[in-house]
């Protein structure tokens, strides 16, 4: 298959891109290194197709060679990081559902079929769980906080992908659940386990926001790419054998756990590796932080016969190893 992947230099988006070399596709990728590293691509750079580009930029498509041979589009080009979502709101509605639009009509025009990451911040506040069927997003009034920012856009996305589908596109969505490994970003703006990490390596401190009792189910990288790439390769779906277009997959572990309890496993790897002490400081957390956050997972193991098969305690050991 020839494939394309939008945000192919970024944590997902470079492993996806591994992967599907692996399962022998030609790959494209369109990345402007506001968020990818091109580092992240180095050791490929002689099997792929590189084009810096600003998937929000419609003419960034033309650069594609041959574009009526891409069989598939992985849309993973968006801004993440909660620290983003409050500083840079109207950006990061910008870049998520403008990159989106523009992936959605290139791939109606070389008529491609679409995959579309989205996340479950696209339920917004919605407090039923398992998350991810049938139900409302929820969204808070715009006044009280930004991080729907984040959210709304991908809703819109996902919006965007229904109404593709009922004009013809075979568009299905994904929502990765939390991921994490290798190549997440450690600062500020990163995600929780990898800054959890760093500073606890670099300061011997880990901080928990909140009380400490928001829960999450964090999953493995390489979980999750190949959920997206069964998502995109399937012709129909493995139970039923029905389309997929239109249908959405939830890619997340059943392992759920605290921050409370993140930040001490954490705590005991970082000594345990290290022989450092590491020290738990509370800290305020960011407005409109979800209390509790698990996946509805029936449809991604009956439709794509997914599954997460990497445990927390083994996922955490490998990203740890990779960043000392």
């Amino acid at each position: 298959m020839r494939v394309l992947v939008t945000g192919g230099a970024g944590f997902l988006g470079s492993s996806l891109v591994e992967h599907l070399l692996e399962l022998g596709d030609d790959v494209v990728v369109l990345d402007n290194f506001w968020r990818g590293k091109a580092e992240n691509l180095e050791h490929v750079l002689d099997k792929i197709t590189l084009l810096e580009c600003d998937a929000c930029d419609a003419t960034s498509y033309d650069a594609i060679t041959d574009p009526d041979s891409i069989d598939v589009v992985y849309h993973l080009a968006a801004i993440n990081g909660t620290k983003w979502f409050h500083e840079e709101a109207r950006m990061v509605m910008d870049v998520n559902l403008n990159s989106t639009l523009r992936a959605i009509e290139f791939a109606e025009k070389h008529h491609c079929r679409f995959v579309f990451t989205s996340s479950p911040e696209a339920y917004g506040s919605s407090e039923v769980m398992p998350l991810g069927g049938f139900e409302s997003s929820i969204f808070t009034h715009s006044s009280h906080h930004q991080r729907h920012a984040y959210g709304g856009g991908k809703y819109l996305g996902e919006l965007a992908i229904q109404h593709a589908v009922r004009q013809g596109l075979d568009g299905r969505i994904v929502r990765p659940f939390n991921g994490y490994g290798p190549r997440l970003g450690q600062d500020e703006y990163g995600q929780v386990v990898t800054m959890m990490l760093r500073s606890a390596i670099d300061k011997g401190i880990v901080h928990v926001h909140g009380d400490g009792m928001q829960t999450r189910s964090l999953t493995w990288v390489d979980d999750i790419v190949r959920g997206i790439a069964l998502s995109g390769r399937l012709d129909s779906c493995l139970e039923s054998g029905e389309s997929l277009a239109g249908r959405s997959f939830n890619l997340g572990s059943t392992e759920e756990i605290s921050m409370m309890d993140l930040g001490k496993a954490i705590s005991q790897l970082v000594h345990d590796r290290t022989e450092r002490l590491v020290e738990i400081k509370m800290a305020k957390g960011y407005p409109g932080d979800s209390a509790r956050r698990i996946p509805y997972l029936v449809d991604a193991k009956e439709s794509l016969g997914w599954s997460a098969i990497t445990t927390l305690d083994s996922g955490l050991r490998q990203t740890l190893d990779s960043m000392l």
